[in-house]
This record gives C-alpha cells, sequence and structure tokens, in this order.
C-alpha cells in the first residue's frame, strides 16, 4: 500500500478544516471531467469552464454543478434557470481555456469558437462536445466560495466516441483504455465464433 504524504496543519486546520491551498493541492491530483457550462436566457448569454460537475440521480435525472459566486455566469443561471453541461473531448483545450478567461475574450467571441444549438431550455449545446446535459434549475445553494445548481437533466446530446477532456494536476490530459472493456470482449467473441 503507499504511504500517505501527511501535510503539517495549517492555522485553519486547528478549527477544524485544511487550508483552500493544501486542499487545493490535494485534489489537484484528482483527474476531473472538463465542462463548459453554458445558459442564455433573460439574463442573456453565459457560460464557464468547470470541473466540478457529477451526478446527483438518475431517476430523476439529476446533476451538481459548483460554480464560483462572483463569476458573471453563476448571476446569469440563477436568472435564466437553465443550463446545459457540455463535457468536452480532448481535442477542446482551446475552447476550455477561452470559456476559462484565458486571454479574456469577450463572451460573444467564446461562443464564436465553436458550433452551437439548443436542445430544451435554450442554453447553448456544443455540437462537438462529448455529452451535452440540458438542464433546467431545480434548486441552488451557496457554500463558502461557490454555489451549487443541482439541476434536471431535460435532454442529452453525445457526439461519436472520442476521449474526453480531463484536468489533472494543473494540466489538461485524457484517458486509456487499461485493458479491453466488455464491448471489446463481447465484440471479439461474436467474431471469433
Amino acid at each position: 500500500m503507499p504511504e500517505l504524504m501527511q501535510q503539517p496543519c495549517s492555522p485553519a486546520a486547528a478549527i477544524g478544516c485544511v487550508s483552500a491551498a493544501q486542499f487545493r493541492g490535494a485534489l489537484c491530483r484528482v483527474a476531473t471531467a472538463v465542462s463548459v457550462v453554458t445558459t442564455d436566457g433573460k439574463a442573456g448569454l453565459a457560460g464557464v469552464t468547470c470541473s466540478a460537475v457529477c451526478a446527483v440521480s438518475d431517476d430523476p435525472a439529476m446533476v451538481l454543478v459548483c460554480v464560483h459566486g462572483k463569476s458573471a455566469t453563476n448571476i446569469a443561471i440563477r436568472r435564466n434557470g437553465v443550463l446545459c453541461v457540455n463535457c468536452l473531448q480532448s481535442a477542446q483545450r482551446e475552447l476550455s481555456q477561452a470559456f476559462a478567461g484565458v486571454g479574456s475574450i469577450p463572451m460573444r467571441e467564446r461562443f464564436a469558437l465553436a458550433d452551437w444549438a439548443t436542445l430544451v431550455t435554450g442554453a447553448p449545446c456544443c455540437r462537438g462536445a462529448l455529452v451535452s446535459l440540458d438542464c433546467e434549475v431545480a434548486d441552488v445553494r451557496d457554500m463558502g466560495t461557490h454555489s451549487i445548481f443541482i439541476a434536471k437533466v431535460l435532454a442529452t446530446a453525445e457526439s461519436e466516441s472520442s476521449e474526453p477532456l480531463l484536468y489533472q494536476r494543473r494540466s489538461y490530459a485524457t484517458t486509456r483504455l487499461l485493458s479491453a472493456d466488455a464491448h471489446d470482449v463481447e465484440d471479439r467473441y461474436v467474431a471469433n465464433r
């Protein structure tokens, strides 16, 4: 079993929390999917790169999305009441960077970097994304620096099979198969009969 590296306690740890730097340092080791979360409606068009997205329930289909409280997209999602989680493919690093605010590209110009459509809610759905989840916001909770949006998935879209864009150790990455998955084994079995 690997040896655990324990970080020394910070002043925040004395009251039961690790410091923000320790927390970010620990979590940066975990690979997360990179998504661009978009919205449109009465508050206008907005989007932000997000790695804090996960499933909450499959019946009803719901996801959780964390967006920084100071983000203009946070305000737009609250007012519009809709969002679309666009899970990016490995070839979409530049789109991720643009929606993360790198280069200070104006919002409209960020959307010009990809081909967009709408599904049910009117929130932009990236045609090139690995998966898009079109959602209606069901609840919002403010926690620390971020808002947690719990959203009901009303429609989905999928692209051709591709590698996901991941973020780990403050760098982009993607996946590789470690062994044959069940579909490959089944396909080889059928082909050999």
